[in-house]
């Protein structure tokens, strides 16, 4: 009972405490202002009493509830106030939203840490404040304290900014997902993709109006994602005037590097698109510029895929979904993107430009997954997988030799591909007359091709490939850049998956 009163009187005291050190605070500013970059323009906050805070932003209003942590909502407006005058407007709402998501459950201990001396904190931090918060969490106590510090508030002042930094979050691998090897996608998903985007170029050569305006724009957002590996909120702000097209049919699109802390280094960068993809975007700026294409609704009509940085990301995971099966989200298609850079040999330096980073530890992470040398030979002849992960086997067509010697010549897949010569592997949906790709190269990575439904001729044309891999892999180095080299690791690991696929069904039918 006396235990119980006393825990009562304490938290008497310290609300009590709090109170009297909101009182002491400075007026607010009447109002705040940050820039939506997104809209491209200066919005205000008024405070107005207890209540949520709207934040327009990304073209989407989001309601911030600092009054959650009751008595300190005044003293939380305080600190949303400094951060708006220092950082992105995405990070103070998602410090705030973090700030208080903590708060809700454990609002004694932030008191305490708001109330202590500097000298006091680091205990207080330890026994009350680490037991109970997330690795994000902590970074968002951590940018209030530092606001305290700034703005004077309590006994926390500028001084005591080293104490703050000293103060240990709990431990997080950030990169466990690329570490795991799960955010990445199996080549033969990645060659869907690839499929994907080719066949709608050949589908706007024959008519343009047979791609409807989604279609179109989503294809497009796909290129970007996959190709260069943007952030849902970089492609959404891709601009009508930052797409360059040339009479030659080149296509360059400049893109700002975001999520910076450090403004001054949101740099501009310039990607050339695939010419083969080119006349996708020539298309879809011309439907933005005749009005075809309209932008959604809170979506500024300068954008050149008029959605929201959430609507890009919806749209690119659907879209994945409908092709593999899965849905992939745009960060996967990012990991996916430096994962393919790291393996075929770039440099440290290339690929932390090429992700728009400002350190060359994020790039380790992939290097760290790349296999050795001896192992990308071992990937390329289809022995082992290219990544940690298992990539599942695609769910082909099959037909057998009846079905194939009843096609038409032109469907039945022949050729003699680096001077192997190699016949009656499948049937073409397309026909190879009006196959734009390297006949048998390119088949077993094409959603049109129908396997012979018999495991040991697409054995045997992995026999027949291994020695021109070697070969290649000897005259080259090793050196995975080369498109022909590449296009063989590819070719290899899709027959094998085929094998893999045919032995499963042939030993559930006798089970059967």
């Amino acid at each position: 009972m006396r235990r119980g009163l006393s825990e009562a009187q304490g938290e008497h005291a310290q609300l009590n405490a709090l109170s009297d050190l909101v009182g002491r605070l400075s007026p607010l500013p009447s109002v705040v202002r940050y820039y939506d970059d997104f809209a491209n323009e200066t919005r205000s906050i008024k405070w107005e009493g207890i209540g949520d805070v709207a934040v327009q932003l990304d073209g989407t209003s989001i309601r911030l509830e600092p009054w959650k942590l009751g008595p300190a909502e005044l003293l939380m407006h305080h600190v949303m106030s400094d951060w708006f005058s220092r950082l992105d407007p995405h990070s103070v709402v998602i410090n705030t939203e973090r700030l208080v998501h903590f708060g809700s459950r454990n609002i004694g201990a932030l008191y305490e840490l708001i109330l202590s001396a500097p000298y006091e904190a680091r205990s207080v931090w330890v026994s009350k404040i680490l037991p109970t918060v997330t690795a994000s969490q902590s970074w968002a106590v951590r940018a209030m304290l530092h606001s305290l510090c700034r703005l004077n508030i309590g006994q926390w002042s500028p001084q005591a900014v080293s104490i703050v930094k000293g103060l240990k979050s709990p431990k997080v691998d950030k990169y466990r997902v690329v570490r795991v090897g799960d955010c990445f996608l199996p080549l033969d998903q990645q060659a869907l993709i690839v499929n994907h985007i080719d066949s709608l170029c050949e589908k706007l050569t024959v008519d343009p109006e047979s791609l409807d305006n989604d279609e179109l724009r989503d294809v497009c957002m796909l290129v970007m994602s996959y190709q260069y590996a943007f952030r849902p909120g970089q492609i959404a702000r891709i601009e009508l005037a930052d797409v360059r097209l040339f009479p030659t049919g080149a296509v360059h699109v400049a893109v700002s590097i975001i999520k910076q802390k450090d403004n001054s280094k949101r740099i501009r960068t310039t990607r050339k698109v695939k010419r083969e993809w080119g006349p996708l975007f020539n298309e879809l700026v011309r439907r933005r510029e005749t009005g075809s294409l309209r932008p959604e609704e809170g979506v500024p009509a300068r954008l050149l895929f008029v959605l929201t940085p959430g609507g890009v990301s919806t749209a690119i995971m659907e879209l994945t979904e409908e092709l593999t099966g899965e849905a992939w989200s745009p960060t996967d298609l990012r990991h996916t993107a430096a994962q393919r850079l790291a393996d075929g040999g770039i440099s440290h330096a290339g690929l932390t430009e090429f992700m728009g980073q400002t350190s060359d530890r994020i790039a380790s992470v992939y290097f760290d997954k790349s296999p050795a040398q001896a192992q990308r030979i071992n990937e390329a002849l289809a022995i082992s997988p290219i990544y940690s992960n298992i990539a599942k086997i695609a769910k082909t067509k099959t037909i057998d030799k009846a079905m194939l010697l009843g096609l038409p010549p032109d469907q039945q897949i022949g050729g003699v591909p680096h001077g192997v010569p190699i016949a009656g592997i499948g049937g073409c949906g397309l026909g190879q007359s009006l196959c734009t790709k390297n006949p048998v190269m390119a088949c077993y990575t094409c959603s049109r091709f129908m396997p012979l439904g018999e495991p040991e001729i697409h054995e045997e044309v992995l026999e027949n490939l291994r020695p021109v891999v070697v070969e290649f892999a000897s005259a080259s180095r090793n050196n995975e850049q080369s498109p022909a080299y590449a296009q063989l690791k590819a070719t290899m690991d899709a027959v094998r998956r085929v094998v893999e696929e045919l032995k499963s069904d042939r030993t559930q039918e006798r089970h059967s």
